[in-house]
C-alpha cells in the first residue's frame, strides 16, 4: 500500500503577489473539479454498464453520494479561498510589502487545498477502478 503523500511548506517568504497567485491556481484547480465531477456523475447516471454485478446500482449510488459530499466540502473551500484571496487583495486591508502577515493562514488554507484534492483523486481512482470493470 502506497503512504499518502503531505503536506509540506518550502518558503517562509512570500509576496502579496505570490500568495494572490496560489489563490488563483486553486480557484482554477476548483473551476475545473466542478467541471470533471458534473460529468462523472452524468457519467454514471447514463447507467451505460452490464447489469449483472450484484449490488452495482448501491455501489454506483454511493459514488454520487460521495461526489455530492465533495462538492460540499469544495464550495466549503472556496468560500474560504474567496474571503482570503479578498482579504490580501485588498490594499486597505493589509499594508506589508510582504505576505509574512498572512503566512500562517496561507499555510492552513493550502493544506485544506492540498487534502481535499488527494481525497479527491483518491475517489476518482476508485470510481473509474470500478467503473473499468462494468464498462460494456
Amino acid at each position: 500500500m502506497e503512504a499518502s503523500p503531505v503536506y509540506k511548506s518550502f518558503s517562509r517568504d512570500k509576496t502579496i503577489e505570490e500568495l494572490l497567485y496560489n489563490t488563483s491556481l486553486w480557484k482554477s484547480e476548483f473551476d475545473f473539479i466542478q467541471i470533471e465531477s458534473a460529468f462523472i456523475k452524468r457519467l454514471i447516471k447514463a447507467y451505460p454498464f452490464s447489469a449483472t454485478i450484484p449490488n452495482m446500482y448501491e455501489r454506483l449510488q454511493l459514488f454520487i453520494l460521495e461526489l455530492d459530499n465533495f462538492e460540499k466540502e469544495k464550495n466549503t473551500i472556496a468560500e474560504k479561498i474567496k474571503i482570503y484571496d479578498h482579504k490580501i487583495e485588498n490594499p486597505e486591508i493589509h499594508s506589508l510589502e510582504s505576505g509574512d502577515f498572512y503566512l500562517p493562514e496561507d499555510e492552513k488554507l493550502a493544506e485544506e487545498v492540498f487534502m481535499y484534492l488527494i481525497h479527491y483523486k483518491n475517489l476518482k481512482i476508485q470510481i473509474f477502478e470500478y467503473m473499468h470493470g462494468l464498462i460494456k
